[in-house]
């Protein structure tokens, strides 16, 4: 499986006391079970399509309007950089689906849908839900969101829907819980007291359930302030390693015990997109906390906040995927490869030093040069070059199998090859959209799942075969 969120870090420990209290869960006296509303199973669509292409479904097909667009539920129904994504459950997609505003770009009228992974059916469709953010994983097979008020000191209310049913409920929350995340078996979220000023009164992390959110452990956060407007998920779990992402500040925490083994951000060290490594690792790159965004280098923390590699230059932007064949492999942090498990330095190439965008894949780390689509594949080990190439467009790698590197280039998925850079396919599944037009935005992108590979855009989620 394959790591695909960005990272960067920084030095020092910070340790915060578990608090004993338990955050108690106002339930409604005869809470309402949400069910889902009656809805005919839909086919996928006969349209012809390429043989590679397992099943395609359009938003407008989905949502049953023009102009429909899918949006990745954890993000609500808000317009983002990840707005094309959606959450793997298994055998079933969850996605959003609605029409854009087009003054702001969210969703007046958003649905969420539940597509069976195996042919692109509809299994079940809720129009009734209004969600501010959902957790990227299941929670004993429920997606986990939240839904909150704008007003002083509010409530939040956390809302469960069974991914092959669509059937939920809901429970509110006496404070404004603004983040969640789960393992599959716990709940883990950031709660604060809110008033119209924003965030005030010490944040707190939890783990529990959605009926107790403190069930587990309280936390007291030892920040000043966070924020959890950031795209991608905001707190995931790596075994016992927790991350928490908050603009520029992050944090690593104990998952059992609750304990932060280490803290960026303001006032001393800010931080720029943390991103998971194997094994149990996260890379950032390093700030001073001011307007400026002065950096300061990368490193790479374990999980008890140990800095396990350093690299002096900030390197941005960052990984866009860490799947390399295995961990004895270097992992790169800024423009060096370390050991993985030891921190030992390995290499260092200019190439990696300012980049479009890095990739380690299989036993290469591929490389974009700036402002052009020349690309260079170094070699894992040795940091020599093994191949160049000039396609005439690149995207970002998101998915590595079977020695082929996938990216998307506009509706398109393309294969490389990683022993000599040669193109092995392109499979367009929608029309790219002319770059001079209004709507160009296909927000388009490929992931592994299962045995097979998962195409996105805001128009279109499709399943292909590898190759």
């Amino acid at each position: 499986m394959s790591t695909r969120w960005p990272v960067w870090t920084a030095g020092a420990v910070a340790l915060a006391t578990v608090v004993a209290a338990v955050i108690v869960v106002a339930q409604d006296d005869d809470p309402a079970i949400a069910t889902a509303p009656s809805w005919t199973t839909t086919a996928p669509p006969t349209v012809p399509r390429a043989p590679e292409v397992q099943w395609s479904r359009s938003a407008e097909a989905v949502y049953g309007r023009e102009f429909a667009q899918f949006r990745d539920p954890g993000a609500g129904g808000r317009l983002n950089p990840s707005a094309a994504r959606f959450i793997d459950a298994g055998g079933v997609y969850v996605a959003s689906v609605g029409l854009p505003d087009p003054a702001t770009g969210n969703f007046d009228a958003p649905a969420m849908v539940g597509l069976d992974a195996t042919d692109g059916s509809t299994l079940w469709r809720r129009d009734d839900l209004r969600v501010d953010s959902c957790a990227d994983r299941p929670l004993s097979g429920y997606l986990v969101c939240l839904s909150s008020t704008e007003s002083e000191n509010p409530e939040s209310t956390i809302v469960t829907v069974d991914t092959t049913t669509g059937a939920g409920r809901s429970v509110r929350v006496p404070q404004r819980v603004f983040a969640v995340g789960t393992d599959g078996f716990s709940l883990y979220s950031i709660s604060s007291t809110v008033t119209q000023a924003g965030y005030e009164g010490t944040p707190q992390l939890a783990k529990g359930s959605v009926d107790d959110v403190g069930r587990d452990w309280v936390t007291e956060f030892p920040g000043e302030a966070v924020y959890a407007g950031m795209p991608g998920p905001v707190i995931t779990i790596d075994g016992n390693y927790g991350l928490g992402r908050f603009g520029s500040t992050a944090i690593g925490f104990d998952s059992v015990t609750g304990t932060i083994t280490w803290y960026r951000g303001y006032p001393d060290s800010c931080v720029s997109q943390p991103f998971r490594v194997q094994p149990a690792l996260v890379i950032m790159t390093e700030a001073v906390c001011t307007q400026s965004q002065t950096y300061a280098g990368t490193v790479a923390l374990a999980s008890d906040g140990r800095t396990v590699a350093r690299a002096p230059l900030p390197v941005y932007p960052f990984l866009e995927i860490d799947d390399p064949t295995d961990l004895s492999l270097p992992m790169v942090v800024g423009d060096s490869a370390f050991d993985r498990t030891t921190g030992e330095f390995l290499w260092s190439s200019p190439l990696l030093a300012s980049t479009n965008g890095v990739a380690v894949v299989g036993d290469v780390v591929i490389a974009r040069a700036p402002g052009t689509a020349h690309v260079t594949a170094l070699d894992l080990r040795t940091g020599s070059v093994r191949w160049e190439n000039d396609p005439d467009d690149y995207y970002p790698i998101t998915a590595y199998a079977d020695g082929l590197a996938y990216s998307t280039v506009g509706g398109t998925v393309e294969s490389i090859a990683l022993d000599d850079g040669t193109t092995r396919r392109r499979l367009e599944i929608e029309p790219t959209p002319d770059p001079y037009a209004t709507n160009r935005y296909l927000a388009s992108w490929v992931i592994e799942s299962a045995d097979s590979l998962v195409y996105s855009s805001t128009a279109t989620i499709a399943v292909v075969d590898r190759g």
